[in-house]
């Protein structure tokens, strides 16, 4: 017991629980990564979450599905008709992206009730999201541009 009862308590109220916490982006930043950074952006974002998590075996697939599915992407792509909307793409990764952030990783709400846990920024998702882009932008753009060149493909 103190003897001051005006003295502030001995226990911590900083956050350095905080800075010992495991940063996990939350499906909502996970899906915003997705429409910002196109589709290497999902990839890079829940392969972070899966790493941060110790998952090393769903990093790993997720790492190699989200291959797979660019490479299939980028082949596809030549062969739709020119009317073919391509938001349809973009929708369709973006929700299965937040599909397994909430079902294999943790959601937003059990993040903030963590103690072992808390969120990475908003500001970082949007930094490491336009870099995204431009990794979508080589990896999608730039195979079809040389197909395009090499008379493969006609746009």
């Amino acid at each position: 017991m103190q003897d001051n009862p005006y003295t502030a308590p001995n226990a911590r109220l900083d956050a350095a629980g905080a800075a010992d916490a495991v940063r996990l982006y939350s499906p909502g930043q996970v899906a915003a990564a997705g429409f910002l950074g196109g589709p290497v952006g999902l990839i890079w974002f829940l392969k972070a979450n899966f790493a941060a998590l110790g998952n090393s075996r769903l990093e790993t697939k997720t790492v190699v599905l989200g291959v797979v599915l660019l490479v299939a992407l980028v082949a596809i792509m030549p062969l739709l008709p020119d009317q073919f909307p391509g938001v349809l793409f973009t929708v369709v990764y973006i929700f299965i992206g937040r599909y397994v952030a909430e079902k294999y990783q943790l959601t937003r709400k059990a993040i903030a009730e963590s103690e072992r846990f808390t969120l990475h920024s908003n500001w970082r998702v949007f930094g490491l999201g336009l870099l995204c882009l431009l990794a979508s932008v080589a990896v999608i753009v730039v195979p079809l541009m040389l197909l395009a060149a090499s008379g493969v493909w006609t746009p």
